[in-house]
């Protein structure tokens, strides 16, 4: 057995032997950089590749990479990869520009002929100072992409602009806003207030209210009640009570087509909207006569109700409306065009 052993040995040693004679031996020659990734620059010769490693770390394009990865070497210029696609010029770019220019590249063929890009920058050139999603349209090669901001968020304040690149607000739009028809969208302002249906120039009601404060439990009161300013809460209403009040101001509106509130005053979820000029359903009494279409109306002494009128030397400033339906006796409801006098 190790008879064997040692004459396969020689045979293979032998024919090691043999090979080595017969080969020519290839010298390579070149210098490089210690740390550098060597490269062929011809048959026979080395030299310096793009890639240098340092500490564990690789970098391209430069000796001493300050990351994990590092691509460039920091001096301004582009200094981009790339991940080509496979149609016309489309592809990812990931890098440097120009000077304080940083950008994600994405291009994006329609066709065999055109692609479109889709860039997302920072810092740009163009003195704004935070983020811009840049869109451009399809073009025949990638040098004539035409680039224009489609959204800017700026750095100092986070403000965003839509069609600009100096937004003056949270949120400014230089273009149409639109709220997609039925997905229930709505606008919510400062106030808690909501807006689902934009202006058209027609109101949902036929009056203008003011929101005011009520005095008392805000339960006692409803639509149609006539109100008077209460004197002894300033700022505040009351259900009428007595006849020719010359305190009388509106009508607890049912269905105001517009909704004020007099600037500074703060928001009271227990506030009415008082109908001031317009046409709105109120409550009316037969306790002074009955009334007709045209009648000037004043407050009743019932609370809450308005009365006809029949006392000139006492209606100045005590005039609330003009009736326009008719109430033959009791009480009831008819529609009044507000009009104080």
């Amino acid at each position: 057995m190790g008879s064997m052993n040692k004459r396969r040995g020689f045979v293979f040693g032998g024919w090691a032997l043999l090979i080595a004679m017969g080969a020519t031996a290839q010298t390579v020659t070149g210098s490089g950089t210690s740390g550098t990734v060597p490269v062929f620059t011809g048959s026979s010769t080395v030299g310096n590749s793009p890639i240098a490693v340092s500490g564990g770390s690789v970098g391209i394009g430069t000796t001493a990479p300050a990351t994990l990865l590092q691509v460039g070497n920091g001096g301004g210029g582009m200094q981009k990869i790339s991940i080509p696609g496979g149609y016309n010029f489309e592809g990812i770019y990931l890098g440097q520009y120009g000077n304080g220019d940083n950008a994600l590249e994405l291009i994006n063929h329609v066709n065999l002929s055109n692609s479109y890009g889709v860039k997302i920058e920072a810092n740009t050139d163009s003195s704004v100072d935070g983020l811009q999603i840049q869109v451009a349209s399809p073009a025949a090669s990638y040098v004539a992409l035409s680039y224009s901001t489609a959204m800017t968020i700026l750095a100092n304040g986070g403000s965003v602009g839509i069609g600009t690149v100096s937004p003056g607000a949270k949120l400014e739009v230089n273009g149409n806003v639109k709220l997609t028809s039925g997905s229930g969208a709505s606008i919510t302002f400062a106030d808690g207030t909501t807006q689902s249906t934009a202006w058209t120039g027609a109101v949902c009601g036929g009056d203008y209210a003011e929101l005011v404060d009520v005095a008392g439990n805000r339960t006692k009161y409803e639509p149609g009640d006539v109100l008077v300013i209460d004197p002894g809460d300033p700022g505040k209403f009351l259900k009428s009570g007595q006849p020719y009040s010359t305190s009388v101001l509106g009508i607890y509106s049912t269905k105001p087509g517009l909704v004020g509130r007099r600037q500074g005053a703060p928001r009271n979820t227990d506030a009415v909207p008082m109908a001031m000029v317009g046409i709105v359903p109120a409550k009316v009494s037969a306790e002074n006569g009955p009334i007709r279409p045209g009648d000037l109306l004043v407050t009743a002494a019932l609370p809450g109700y308005a009365m006809k009128g029949t006392d000139r030397s006492r209606m100045l400033g005590a005039v609330i409306g003009k009736a326009l339906g008719r109430l033959d006796k009791g009480t009831g409801v008819i529609e009044v065009g507000v009009t104080l006098q």
